[in-house]
C-alpha cells in the first residue's frame, strides 16, 4: 500500500507539473493537457486512485487546496486596476449573468440527459462557476486590452465561491425537506459567515504585519497559515463558507494601504502550479473514458449552447447600459471556461446525491467533459477572436538598455528611428537631458524611482529584451532581478564590464551580449571614432553585430547566419581604424 501511494504521489507531481510545463512551452492553456493527464493517471494506467488512496480525506483536501487558489486569486484583485465604469458590469455579470447561466445550464441538462430534475438543477449551479485557474492562464495567452482582463479576472474569481455557495443551496433544496426559502436563507448565512471570517482574518494578518510580529522571510508562510485557518474556521461552522472566507481574506489584504504585500503576492507562484496540477490529476482520475464516451453527445450539445448562446446572452444582458465598447463586450462574451471548482464541486455533490438515492452517475463525466470542451474552444479561439476584434495588446517587441554610454545612445536612437520601441534605463549616470525624454528622443527610466514605479514602467514599455550594460551597483542588481522575473532569464542579456568574468548572484546564467565583447571595448572604440552602422552581412570586417530588426519591428539581440534571411536590418558597431584604437582596454 505504501508503494502504491508513493507511486500515486509521484504521478501527480510529474504529470501535474509536467503538463503545465509543456502547455507553457506550446502556448496553450494548461487545462487542455491536465485533464487528459488525469484520465491517463486514473482510468488508463490506474496509478492514481483517489477514493481508495485518500478515502474520506479526498474532498476535505481538494476543498482546502481550492481555497488556497482562491486566496491567491483574491490577492491579485485590486480595485484600482478595475476601471470605475467596469465595476457595475462585473457585479451584474456575477449576479444577473450567473442566474442566466444557472437557469440555462440546468435546462440544457434536462433536455439532453435523462436525469431527475433535482440533479439537473444541481448541475446547473455547478456550471455557473468559471475560475481564475483557467481564466488567468488564458488571459496571459490572449493579452486583451484593459478593461477586458480585469473584468474577466474579477468575474471568475468572484464566481467561484458564489457558485459553490449557490450549489450547496440548491443541493439543500434537493435533499432537504426544509423548503426552498430556508435553503436560500442558508445561502445568505454562508456568504455572510464567510465574509465575517475573511474580514477578521484579514484584520489580524494586517496587524501582525504592521507591528513586525513576523520576519520578512516568513511573511508568505504566515499568509498561508491565515488562509488555511480562515478557510477551516468558516468551513467547520458552515460548509462552503470557507471558500468565501479565503477570497475575502485575499481581497482585503490586496486592497489595504497599511502594509506592503509584495512578498505575499508572490508566495503562490510555485504553490499554484503544484496545487492546480494536484487537483486536476486527482479529479481527472475519478472519471473514466468509457463514461465520457457514453455522454459524449450531450456534452457536446451542452458545451455548444453554453458557448454560442448562453454566455453571449448573459453578457449582453449584464452589459446593458455599460460604457464598454462593443468589441470589448464581444470579447468578454467569448471567455467563460469552467475550472477546477466545478470539478471539485461535482465530485463532492455527486457522492451526496447518490447517498440520498438520486442517480448522479452522469454528473462527474458530464461536468468533466464541459470543463474540457469549454477550455478547448476558448483556448484555441480566444486569441484569434481578440485579434479580429482588435482588442489584443500587440506582442512585446522592444528592447531596454540599462546604461548610458554614448554608443548605447546612438544605437537607441537608430532603433527608435526605425520604429523599434526602446527604453533607456539609468542608475547614477543621468541621460544628457532633463525630463522623460533623452537627448536622442528615447523614453528613459531612472533606477532611483520606487520599485513599484520601475515595475510598472517596464511592464508598460512593450519590451521583449533587456540589455544590462552598466556596472553592477545595488540598484542595477535589483533591477536585473526584476527584469529576470518579468521577462524571463532567456530575454535578459548582459554586457561584461571587463575581461574578468566576475558575476553578481542575479547575473548567473544570463547570456552575454555582443559576442562576448566588453562594455569597455565598445566604449573605447566608439570614443576613438567608431560608429553604429547598418550592416549588409553579419560577417563584415571590424564590425560587431549588436541587433537585428525583423520586418515586423521585432528584434534579435543574438543575430545569427541561420536566421539572417528573416532580418530586414542589422545594426553593429564599426570599429575605428587600427591606429585609432591601438590602445584599447582588452582584446578578443
Amino acid at each position: 500500500m505504501t508503494d502504491t501511494i508513493l507511486v500515486a504521489i509521484a504521478t501527480i507531481v510529474v504529470l501535474g507539473i509536467g503538463a503545465q510545463w509543456v502547455a507553457k512551452r506550446l502556448g496553450i492553456p494548461p487545462l487542455l493537457l491536465l485533464l487528459p493527464a488525469g484520465l491517463l493517471a486514473g482510468d488508463v494506467f490506474g496509478l492514481v486512485e483517489p477514493e481508495e488512496q485518500l478515502g474520506d480525506a479526498l474532498f476535505p483536501i481538494t476543498s482546502a487546496l481550492v481555497a488556497l487558489l482562491l486566496f491567491q486569486a483574491g490577492l491579485s484583485l485590486r480595485v484600482s486596476n478595475l476601471p470605475k465604469d467596469a465595476r457595475k458590469p462585473v457585479a451584474r455579470l456575477v449576479v444577473v449573468g450567473g442566474f442566466i447561466t444557472f437557469a440555462a445550464a440546468a435546462g440544457m441538462v434536462m433536455l439532453t440527459l435523462d436525469v431527475p430534475s433535482q440533479v439537473a438543477w444541481v448541475m446547473g449551479a455547478i456550471l455557473v462557476v468559471s475560475g481564475p485557474t483557467v481564466v488567468t492562464p488564458l488571459l496571459k495567452i490572449v493579452r486583451p486590452r484593459p478593461p477586458i482582463g480585469p473584468v474577466l479576472n474579477w468575474e471568475s474569481t468572484t464566481l467561484d465561491p458564489v457558485g459553490a455557495v449557490l450549489g450547496i443551496a440548491v443541493l439543500n433544496v434537493v435533499i432537504a425537506t426544509d423548503g426552498e426559502e430556508n435553503a436560500i436563507w442558508e445561502m445568505v448565512i454562508r456568504m455572510g459567515l464567510g465574509l465575517i471570517v475573511g474580514l477578521v482574518a484579514a484584520a489580524i494578518l494586517i496587524l501582525v504585519l504592521h507591528y513586525f510580529l513576523v520576519t520578512d522571510d516568513m511573511e508568505p508562510s504566515v499568509a498561508l497559515l491565515f488562509a488555511v485557518a480562515a478557510f477551516t474556521t468558516a468551513e467547520l461552522l458552515l460548509t462552503e463558507s470557507g471558500l468565501v472566507a479565503a477570497v475575502v481574506l485575499g481581497l482585503v489584504v490586496a486592497n489595504q494601504r497599511i502594509v506592503p504585500t509584495r512578498r505575499i503576492d508572490g508566495f503562490g507562484e510555485t504553490l499554484d502550479v503544484i496545487i492546480v496540477g494536484t487537483l486536476f490529476i486527482l479529479l481527472g482520475a475519478l472519471v473514466s473514458i468509457e463514461s465520457l464516451i457514453e455522454y459524449l453527445w450531450p456534452i457536446i450539445l451542452i458545451v455548444l449552447v453554453l458557448v454560442l448562446v448562453v454566455r453571449p446572452v448573459a453578457v449582453l444582458v449584464s452589459m446593458a447600459g455599460s460604457s464598454l465598447r462593443w468589441p470589448e463586450r464581444v470579447m468578454i462574451g467569448w471567455v467563460d471556461p469552467r475550472g477546477i471548482v466545478a470539478a471539485a464541486t461535482a465530485a463532492q455533490f455527486s457522492a451526496v446525491l447518490a447517498s440520498n438515492n438520486l442517480d448522479s452517475s452522469m454528473m462527474q463525466p458530464v461536468i468533466f467533459g464541459v470543463i474540457f470542451g469549454t477550455g478547448l474552444i476558448y483556448g484555441l479561439t480566444a486569441k484569434l477572436m481578440a485579434r479580429r476584434l482588435q482588442v489584443a495588446e500587440p506582442d512585446p517587441k522592444g528592447v531596454a538598455f540599462m546604461g548610458t554610454e554614448p554608443w548605447i545612445l546612438d544605437l537607441a536612437k537608430q532603433l527608435a528611428d526605425r520604429r523599434v520601441a526602446v527604453l533607456l534605463v539609468h542608475d547614477h549616470q543621468p541621460v544628457p537631458a532633463p525630463g522623460s525624454e533623452s537627448a536622442v528622443g528615447v523614453p528613459t527610466l531612472s533606477l532611483r524611482d520606487s520599485g513599484q514605479s520601475i515595475r510598472k514602467r517596464l511592464g508598460e514599455a512593450k519590451l521583449a529584451w533587456v540589455v544590462i550594460a552598466t556596472p553592477a551597483t545595488g540598484a542595477v542588481q535589483m533591477a536585473t532581478a526584476v527584469c529576470v522575473e518579468q521577462f524571463g532569464r532567456s530575454h535578459v542579456m548582459m554586457l561584461a564590464e571587463k575581461d574578468v568574468g566576475w558575476q553578481s548572484p542575479v547575473s548567473v546564467g544570463i547570456r552575454e551580449y555582443a559576442n562576448g565583447h566588453t562594455n569597455a571595448e565598445l566604449t573605447h572604440w566608439y570614443a576613438a571614432g567608431g560608429r553604429i552602422v547598418e550592416m549588409t552581412t553579419l560577417e563584415e570586417q571590424d564590425t560587431v553585430p549588436l541587433v537585428a530588426i525583423r520586418p515586423d519591428n521585432s528584434v534579435d539581440l543574438r543575430p545569427s547566419r541561420r536566421n539572417s534571411g528573416s532580418y530586414a536590418t542589422i545594426l553593429g558597431l564599426k570599429r575605428p581604424s587600427r591606429s585609432a584604437s591601438s590602445e584599447q582596454p582588452g582584446s578578443h
